[in-house]
C-alpha cells in the first residue's frame, strides 16, 4: 500500500457506514406480500446456523455466526472477511 493509499485510508477512518447483516433471502409474489398478516412465515432460504453475511453500504465484506451477548443483545462474530473486489452472488 502507498502512502498515498494510507493517508486516502486514514482520512476515511471517521466517516460512518451502514452494516446490515443478511440471514438469508427468498422472492414471493406482490400478492403474497399483501396477503402477510401477524404469524405470516416467510421462508428464507437458509438453516438457523448458517453463516450469515455482513453488508458495508450494501457490500457483503465479511461472513460469520450470530452470537448471542450476556446481555441477550444479537451480534456476529467475523468468520471470513472477503477479499476486496471480490464477487458475491446475490442471494435474491
Amino acid at each position: 500500500m502507498s502512502a498515498n493509499q494510507m493517508l486516502t485510508l486514514a482520512a476515511l477512518g471517521d466517516v460512518e457506514v451502514s452494516i446490515a447483516v443478511t440471514f438469508g433471502a427468498s422472492r414471493c409474489r406482490v400478492s403474497d406480500v399483501l396477503a402477510f398478516t401477524e404469524g405470516t412465515i416467510v421462508m428464507l432460504g437458509a438453516r438457523a446456523d448458517a453463516p450469515v453475511d455482513v453488508l458495508v453500504n450494501g457490500i457483503a465484506v465479511a461472513s460469520g455466526d450470530i452470537v448471542e451477548l450476556d446481555d441477550g443483545a444479537l451480534a456476529v462474530e467475523i468468520r471470513d472477511v472477503r477479499a476486496a473486489g471480490s464477487e458475491v452472488e446475490n442471494p435474491a
